[in-house]
C-alpha cells in the first residue's frame, strides 16, 4: 500500500510517500521533501527514489501552490497511490481518530480553524487542492487533538464559567498527537510491553513544544490547551503566562487583542527572551558570552523540568521519560539541563550516554535509574500512514 502523507505547518509543507508492507505496520519513504518558508522566499526540495533531486528557491503564494508543485515534481510512476493522508492540527470535538474526508467533516474542520488559525486553514487548502487532483482516491485526515481525547474532565476543563465552555466549546484539546503516539508505540515495541501497561512522559521539543502524561497507554494530560500556545516555552511562543498580561499590555501599549496574541505566538519564547534568535543551536553557541541567551536556555529547561515533576505527581509513577523533536533528539546539553536535579524523583542520567553522537533510538539513563530516559526520533508521517492504512483495512 502506498500512501502520500502531507504534514502542514504554519509556513512549511512536509510530505512523504510511504510504501507499507502487507501488514500495514512497516514501511519506508520512497519520496520525501519540504516546502520551507512558504511565501516570497520559499524553498522546495523533493527527493524520490531513482530520480534526480528537485531543489528550487522560488516564491510560493500559499500551501496549495506548494502542494501543486510537489505533485508536479512527483508526477509519473511515483504517484501510484492508494490513499492520501493529511495531518490537521485541530480536529475540534468531532474527530476522535483518523477519518475519511466528507463534506460534513470538512465543515467541522473549518469550524475548528478558529482555534488554530495559523495551522488549519493552510492544511485544509492543501487537502482541497490535492483532492481536486485525485478525486477518486480516499482522502484521510489525522488530527493532532485525537490522541488527547482520553484526557479526563478534570484535566481538560478550564476553570471559567461553565456556560461559556458549553457555548463556545472552550476546553483543553492538546496537540502534537502523532508525535506523542509515535513515542508511546515505539517505546512499547522497544520494551516488549503492551501499551496498556505503560506509564510514560513524552516530550516533543522543537519549534513547538509539548509534554504529555500517559497512563496505561493513553493520554491523561498534556501541556498545550485550547490552542498550541499554552504550556512549555517554545521557539517564538510564550507558553504559560498570567492571562492578565494580555489585557495589561493591550491597555499599556494600546494593542488590539489580535496584536497581543500575535506577539505571544511570534515574538516571544526563545526569540523574545534572548532578543536574538529562535534557534536553539544559535543560542547554545551564544550562551557562554550572552546573558540573555543563557537566560533563555535556563528558562526553557526549567519549565520542562517543572512539567516533568508535575506529571510524575499526576501519574504516581512512570516507566520512562522520552525525548523527541529537533531539540529533544539532537541537543545533549538541553537534555542535560532538563534532567539535572531530578534525582529525587527517580531520574538519573548518564552524561556519557547522553553526550554520545546522535545514533537514533537510545537509552541515556544511568544504570539502576528507577525511571528510564530515552531518545526516540519522531516519525509522524509513518505513524499517520499506518493509521490511514488501518482505517482503510478495518474502518477504525
Amino acid at each position: 500500500m502506498r500512501i502520500l502523507v502531507f504534514n502542514c505547518g504554519s509556513s512549511t509543507l512536509k510530505f512523504e510517500l510511504i510504501e507499507l508492507d502487507d501488514s500495514g505496520c512497516d514501511g519506508h519513504a520512497v519520496a520525501r521533501g519540504l516546502a520551507d518558508r512558504i511565501g516570497p522566499d520559499a524553498h522546495l526540495t523533493v527527493e524520490a527514489d531513482n530520480r534526480p533531486k528537485f531543489d528550487r528557491s522560488q516564491a510560493l503564494a500559499d500551501h496549495a501552490e506548494a502542494a501543486s508543485l510537489i505533485l508536479e515534481a512527483l508526477d509519473g510512476d511515483t504517484l501510484t497511490l492508494d490513499a492520501i493522508a493529511h495531518r490537521i492540527v485541530h480536529g475540534g470535538e468531532q474527530m476522535t481518530g483518523p477519518s475519511i474526508v466528507t463534506a460534513e467533516l470538512l465543515d467541522a474542520l473549518d469550524q475548528a480553524s478558529r482555534f488554530a488559525p495559523l495551522h488549519n486553514p493552510p492544511a485544509l487548502k492543501t487537502l482541497r487542492v490535492v483532492q481536486q487532483r485525485f478525486p477518486r482516491l480516499p482522502a484521510i485526515v489525522a488530527a493532532d487533538t485525537s490522541f488527547h481525547r482520553t484526557m479526563p474532565p478534570y484535566a481538560r476543563t478550564y476553570a471559567i464559567p461553565h456556560e461559556l465552555t458549553a457555548r463556545y466549546g472552550i476546553r483543553r484539546f492538546g496537540f502534537h498527537g502523532p508525535g506523542h503516539a509515535w513515542m508511546l508505540e515505539r517505546y512499547a515495541s522497544l520494551s516488549g510491553r503492551p501499551l496498556s501497561s505503560l506509564n510514560l512522559i513524552t516530550l516533543q521539543l522543537g519549534a513547538g513544544c509539548s509534554i504529555t502524561a500517559i497512563r496505561a497507554g493513553v493520554s491523561v494530560d498534556t501541556s498545550m490547551g485550547l490552542t498550541p500556545l499554552e504550556g512549555l516555552m517554545m521557539a517564538t511562543r510564550s507558553g504559560d503566562l498570567d492571562p492578565a498580561i494580555l489585557s495589561y499590555l493591550g491597555r499599556a501599549e494600546r494593542l488590539t487583542p489580535d496584536r497581543v496574541e500575535h506577539m505571544l505566538n511570534f515574538d516571544s519564547g526563545l526569540l523574545g527572551v534572548s532578543g536574538r534568535s529562535k534557534d536553539m543551536r544559535e543560542l547554545e553557541q551564544a550562551a557562554p558570552n550572552d546573558d540573555a541567551a543563557e537566560l533563555a536556555l535556563t528558562m526553557f529547561s526549567y519549565r520542562v523540568r517543572k512539567y516533568i515533576g508535575a506529571y510524575l505527581a499526576a501519574l504516581g509513577n512512570a516507566d520512562a521519560v522520552i525525548f523527541g523533536g529537533g531539540i529533544g533528539e539532537h541537543s545533549a546539553s538541553v537534555r542535560a539541563r532538563i534532567c539535572a536535579g531530578l534525582e529525587a524523583l527517580g531520574i538519573y542520567f548518564e552524561p556519557a550516554l547522553n553526550a554520545a553522537p546522535d545514533a537514533g533510538e537510545r537509552c541515556f539513563s544511568a544504570d539502576g535509574s528507577p525511571i528510564a530516559l530515552w531518545v526516540i526520533p519522531l516519525n509522524e508521517e509513518l505513524y499517520i500512514a499506518r493509521a490511514a492504512a488501518r482505517l482503510l483495512r478495518t474502518g477504525s
